[in-house]
């Protein structure tokens, strides 16, 4: 027992002596989500955020993600430098701007990838 024991401690003490440290479990991914569907509801709830409400196809819940006013909302249609034909025939407000995400409206159906760990915080926005 005592013969185990001196081994151990010789077997440990140059690493000891050396500065060497442990190296620290690996950090678990980051998870993120995302929704797609129809803007049921925006709200404030203090000045610079919002409160987005997405309702999804059916069978799935609403679900609610925060977004900055001025974070920048891309276009989910993949258009390669030309507006769409129904776009020019409608006049379309999206078309060929940028948007934030105090711009978008109830009735928009949209893209959000979020945080469900830092309290579903919106990573990104499309429009389609």
């Amino acid at each position: 027992m005592l013969i185990a024991f001196l081994s151990l401690a010789l077997l440990a003490g140059p690493a000891l002596a050396s500065g060497a440290q442990a190296t620290p479990p690996p950090r678990a991914a980051k998870q993120l989500a995302a929704v797609r569907g129809e803007v049921v509801k925006i709200s404030s709830p203090r000045q610079g955020l919002l409160l987005i409400t997405v309702r999804p196809a059916r069978d799935y819940a609403e679900v609610t993600v925060l977004a900055r006013e001025n974070d920048l909302v891309g276009n989910g249609v993949g258009r390669e430098g030309a507006a769409d034909l129904l776009g020019l025939l409608t006049d379309d407000p999206h078309d060929d701007e940028t948007i934030t995400a105090a711009e978008l409206n109830e009735g928009d159906v949209v893209s959000v990838i979020y945080d469900p760990q830092a309290q579903n915080r919106a990573l990104e926005i499309y429009v389609h």
